[in-house]
């Protein structure tokens, strides 16, 4: 592989282990075109926990915007990532706009509030997780209605799970990100477990609202699997997402729902998790 090939491998599998262990177990031709728009992803997902200062995090997403002009010229900006991602658009069906969406949806992250309902989360994770699957759908052959929806419902599944895993990570960081009207509905105050932290339980309410996203969440895998029903997995990667968030909602449950109760060291699927993926690829179904 070339050093910026590699250097997309390594930033995915050091910052993304989720996506680095779908990308792996890809069709060999894909797998530096997934290495790549993961990569990119990761770039752009983590500025808005990176930056201090949300002008900061602006200026760094206008710069990969302004950067796919020459991207897509062929003369990108001397970044490995960028390079990488140029070699990809010269070879392959890349959306442009599906791009641009993709970085556009991240502006929302440098934002400090919570969203107001479920119904923003779900066009964040629109923008955001669903584009990125269905890139990856794309750069893999594969586009149309069929592969939209799959991308559609998937995407907003991993994001459901990605704001259940990451409550105690927010806390500590000052944030909570769960939408308001849940909070409303369920009696929860964000504020109180700001400000007195979690001490060994979950403040009235949040037990309610990590129920109704679990629910919500395994609502649009069944509708992906049921969209997917019968297709097969030829273009597993994609796909895997299913896979690895019954894995991370399972976890869950089995800790009753407490978000506080996770492995928070953990940076990737546990074992039994990767085998599960082996067998969703080897049996070529969801």
């Amino acid at each position: 592989m070339s050093d910026h090939n590699t250097y997309c491998m390594d930033l995915v599998r050091e910052r993304d282990r989720d996506r680095y262990w779908c990308a792996l177990l890809s069709i060999k031709p894909h797998r530096n075109d997934l290495f790549t728009l993961y990569a990119l992803n990761t770039e752009i997902a983590e500025i808005g926990f990176l930056v201090t200062e949300p002008l900061i995090g602006h200026m760094r997403l206008r710069w990969w915007l302004d950067a796919l002009t020459p991207i897509y010229e062929g003369n990108p900006p001397q970044h490995p990532v960028a390079v990488a991602l140029s070699e990809l658009v010269s070879k392959k069906i890349v959306p442009r706009s599906l791009l641009e969406q993709l970085i556009e949806g991240r502006t929302r992250d440098l934002d400090d509030q919570p969203m107001e309902s479920m119904a923003e989360i779900k066009t964040y994770a629109g923008k955001t997780s669903s584009v990125l699957i269905e890139l990856s759908f794309s750069v893999m052959g594969q586009k149309g209605n069929t592969q939209q929806q799959v991308a559609h419902h998937l995407g907003i599944a991993w994001a459901l799970l990605g704001i259940l895993r990451r409550i105690p990570f927010d806390m500590q960081r000052g944030r909570i990100f769960l939408p308001n009207d849940l909070s409303k509905k369920h009696g929860f105050n964000p504020q109180s477990l700001l400000d007195h932290g979690y001490k060994g339980q979950s403040p009235d309410g949040l037990l309610g609202i990590v129920l109704e996203l679990i629910s919500e969440t395994q609502t649009h895998l069944e509708q992906a699997r049921t969209i997917w029903v019968g297709k097969g997995l030829p273009f597993v990667s994609p796909l895997l997402i299913e896979t690895l968030t019954n894995g991370y909602i399972a976890e869950l449950v089995a800790q009753k729902g407490n978000p506080f109760q996770l492995n928070q060291e953990r940076k990737g699927p546990r074992v039994r998790d990767m085998i599960r993926l082996k067998i969703a690829v080897l049996l070529g179904r969801l």
